[in-house]
């Protein structure tokens, strides 16, 4: 059993990564953290950006899954890895968009949500 969070160098991932480090932690359950960060240098540091100190300190195990090459939707990453770890937890961050970046760009969160076989903690950053 683990908890996902979903992992982009911005506000709201990073709250996503805290708050799923605090279910880990609270559970006792491993945190998969899937970087889903579109906008990575692709030089293969899968946790630029992410502060994992201290990740390990009452947690069981903390693993980062990299982009993966063969799965170019964010959301299929995602889901896949719900699926390997069987996950009872996916948090994710979100941010406002307009009604036409939505139309335009589609929603990964919403198909998170609509496609988990999971709980799913959404989040805004503060």
């Amino acid at each position: 059993m683990a908890i996902v969070a979903c992992y982009t160098d911005t506000p709201e991932g990073r709250a996503a990564v805290a708050r799923a480090h605090q279910e880990s932690t609270r559970l006792g359950e491993e945190l998969v953290v899937v970087n889903v960060d579109g906008n990575g240098s692709g030089d293969g540091d899968e946790t630029s950006g992410l502060d994992l100190a201290g990740s390990g300190e009452g947690t069981s195990r903390v693993r980062v899954v990299p982009r993966s090459p063969s799965i170019h939707d964010a959301a299929d990453l995602v889901l896949q890895t719900q699926q390997d770890t069987n996950a009872t937890l996916i948090v994710l961050g979100l941010r406002r968009r307009s009604r036409v970046g939505k139309l335009i760009m589609g929603s990964h969160a919403q198909r998170i949500l609509i496609e988990a076989d999971c709980p799913v903690l959404t989040l805004k950053a503060v």
